[in-house]
């Protein structure tokens, strides 16, 4: 015969393993920056989960990224972090992101010599969750290009979201099989 406070516990935990909303209210909900998927130069994952980042996309929060380098004598190092501003969600699992444009500055590794670079140079840049960085500067007054820059790095992708095991926010279908958008207009400027 089972006593009453066993009866009792088993009784409680069966509650709480059948409740979900009172486990729910044990998540943290409340949106903070999140560190939430990282990939390496090739594109390989090296820690997080490329779902959460990509559940965080469709679901509207706002994503940040880092990279950086350092020498191997550990006599220099530099991590940049950018807000983006354009996000590509490709083939349902690779994300692409336009970063905030920024002038390109004239030290990056020396913080009492780092300013703005004059002339001004304006730098756009591509990341890529398959290690894929492409940055282009431009000359502010010119607007000719300058510089075009490919490199592979490991990109750390941030999120302002709840943590992904809480996070109950519909995730949207943007992109369903078979939508296409209805061309209205298209219009061409001829390279030079």
């Amino acid at each position: 015969m089972m006593s009453r406070g066993l009866a009792f516990k088993i009784i409680l935990i069966l509650f709480l393993a059948l409740n979900p909303a009172i486990a729910f209210a044990a998540c943290e909900t409340a949106s903070q920056w999140r560190l939430l998927f990282v990939n390496g130069p090739e594109g390989e994952a090296l820690s997080g989960n490329r779902g959460h980042l990509l559940k965080a996309i469709r679901r509207g929060s706002p994503i940040r990224v880092g990279w950086g380098e350092a020498a191997a004598d550990g006599s220099w190092s530099v991590e940049e972090y950018a807000g983006t501003t354009f996000v590509n969600v490709m083939a349902g699992e690779n994300v692409v992101a336009q970063v905030e444009p920024a002038w390109i500055q004239s030290h990056y590794t020396d913080a009492a010599r780092a300013g703005i670079r004059t002339p001004l140079t304006d730098w756009h840049a591509v990341l890529s969750t398959t290690g894929r960085f492409e940055a282009v500067m431009i000359d502010h007054g010119t607007g000719k290009q300058q510089r075009l820059l490919l490199q592979r790095t490991t990109v750390h992708w941030f999120a302002f979201a709840p943590d992904p095991a809480c996070d109950r926010r519909p995730t949207p279908t943007i992109a369903p099989r078979g939508r296409l958008n209805r061309l209205e207009r298209d219009e061409r400027t001829p390279a030079e």
